[in-house]
């Protein structure tokens, strides 16, 4: 086999989450004179779903010695003890809400940290603790040191063991929280945010939601629909009742569906800004991923080490997004068993 042909091999067996196989494939093709950042890009991604995060940040520094051009790649390796800090997030929203835990780290070293977020995330970005100066595109101050917001935990070299490095690091006022407060039909049911959807970047994120239509019929259960876009509109084949809300204005901005999140008891979602917001708020959510997930997610676990009030729900095959279904569908049937099974003094409301 030639190099080229052992790389897409070795390509492949990530993908199909074969790890040991991959990177041993990744070395091979590398010694034979296949590209050694694209070996490194694939060992990189290996090492963060293994949850060897040191080996990943060996990876990034040989591809950084090797001077490759990267546009998002902003900080090559200046000490910002004292300077003034730029802090882009030009990726998702959900890289921006994960990656802010590391705001007031950031804020102990650099004399001034300033934060650059889409014009969407302007109004929720204050409430994040450590941030304080936020501007969005266009504008641009002075700054002695840019990074974008990804690059925070290679910049920190952090490890599994230093994680979830912070916990309910978005605060919201009271004000906020009373603006969206979910009116439930029964105060002792079970309050559970939906979100079945994703960005069109990844369709194989999503989820149908006649697959979750059985959720919705689950007693002592009430249901907020946070989908946003296009598919928000699919709520309506669910039919009408007394225990399913379309919270559109409740959920409008970010700001808002941080609000609603907030005051429910469980959100369940893909790999979508509903789970992260979640974990920065510390609200209980089930994140439903696929079989070839994100590196955040790592391999074969439930929980994760980000945000400990996640847990995670993984396709057993590529596609399989109906045995998804019934693993929630299980899991929450136990949950709202159990909380029935409660005494009206020990519910929680």
């Amino acid at each position: 086999m030639t190099a080229h042909q052992i790389l897409q091999r070795a390509e492949l067996l990530l993908e199909s989450r074969n790890l040991a196989h991959a990177v041993a494939a990744f070395d091979h093709a590398e010694l034979l004179g296949a590209s050694a950042d694209r070996c490194s890009a694939g060992r990189w991604l290996a090492a963060m779903l293994r949850g060897d995060f040191p080996a990943a940040w060996s990876e990034s520094d040989a591809i950084r010695q090797r001077g490759t051009p990267d546009p998002n790649r902003f900080w090559h390796g200046e000490d910002i003890c004292g300077k003034r800090l730029m802090l882009r997030c030009l990726h998702g929203f959900g890289d921006a809400v994960q990656f802010l835990r590391y705001a007031p780290q950031l804020r102990l070293l650099a004399s001034k940290l300033t934060v650059q977020l889409p014009p969407a995330m302007l109004e929720i970005a204050p409430y994040f603790e450590g941030v304080r100066e936020v501007i969005t595109w266009g504008q641009d101050p002075k700054w002695d040191v840019q990074m974008e917001i990804i690059e925070l935990p290679y910049v920190f070299r952090t490890r599994l063991e230093d994680l979830p490095i912070a916990t309910n690091y978005l605060h919201l006022p009271p004000t906020v929280l009373r603006a969206v407060a979910p009116q439930a039909n029964s105060p002792a049911s079970l309050r559970v945010g939906l979100v079945w959807g994703c960005g069109e970047w990844n369709p194989a994120r999503s989820l149908p939601l006649q697959l979750l239509r059985p959720l919705t019929r689950m007693p002592g259960c009430e249901f907020w629909n946070l989908q946003g876009g296009p598919s928000r509109e699919q709520w309506s084949c669910l039919g009408q009742g007394r225990m399913l809300h379309d919270a559109r204005s409740s959920s409008d901005t970010i700001l808002k569906l941080a609000g609603l999140i907030a005051q429910l008891d469980l959100v369940i979602t893909p790999d979508t800004l509903a789970a992260h917001l979640a974990g920065a708020l510390g609200t209980p959510a089930w994140v439903m991923v696929e079989h070839a997930s994100d590196w955040r997610w790592m391999h074969a676990r439930m929980d994760s080490p980000w945000s400990p009030s996640l847990r995670i729900f993984r396709q057993s095959r590529p596609g399989d997004w109906a045995g998804v279904a019934r693993d929630v569908q299980f899991a929450l049937a136990l949950l709202a068993g159990s909380r029935a099974q409660l005494t009206p003094e020990r519910r929680v409301a």
